[in-house]
C-alpha cells in the first residue's frame, strides 16, 4: 500500500496525522479563506460553494478520525480526538448555517 492512500484508508493511517494533518491544518486555512472573503464581502457565491466543501469535508474528517481513533498509543487520545472533532463539526454546522444565511440574503439583493 503506497502511502498517498492513506488518506483514503484514515483506518490504517496513525491518529496525529489524520487529527492534525487532514483534519486541523485543512480546516483552520479553510475557515480563514471564508473569513477573509466575509470579512472583505467579496464573491458570495464562491463563499457559499467553500462553505458547503467545507460541510462535505467536515463530514469526511469526522468519519476519518472515528477510523484512527483505536491507532493511538493512549486510548484517551483517540477519545479526546473523537471529541473535539465533533465539537468542531458542530461548531462548523452551526456557523456554515448562519454565514450561508448571509451570503444567500447578500445574492438575492437585500
Amino acid at each position: 500500500m503506497h502511502a498517498s492512500h492513506a488518506i483514503h484508508l484514515p483506518e490504517r493511517s496513525p491518529l496525529w496525522k489524520v487529527f492534525w494533518l487532514y483534519g486541523v491544518l485543512p480546516s483552520n486555512l479553510l475557515w480563514l479563506a471564508v473569513a477573509w472573503l466575509v470579512d472583505h464581502n467579496q464573491l458570495p457565491g464562491a463563499t457559499l460553494g467553500l462553505l458547503a466543501f467545507l460541510l462535505g469535508y467536515t463530514a469526511w474528517i469526522v468519519a476519518a478520525v472515528w477510523k484512527a481513533a483505536p491507532n493511538a498509543k493512549d486510548p484517551r487520545y483517540g477519545v479526546m480526538a473523537q471529541a473535539l472533532t465533533v465539537a468542531w463539526a458542530i461548531n462548523t454546522v452551526l456557523i456554515a448555517f448562519f454565514l450561508g444565511l448571509q451570503m444567500v440574503r447578500a445574492l438575492v439583493g437585500g
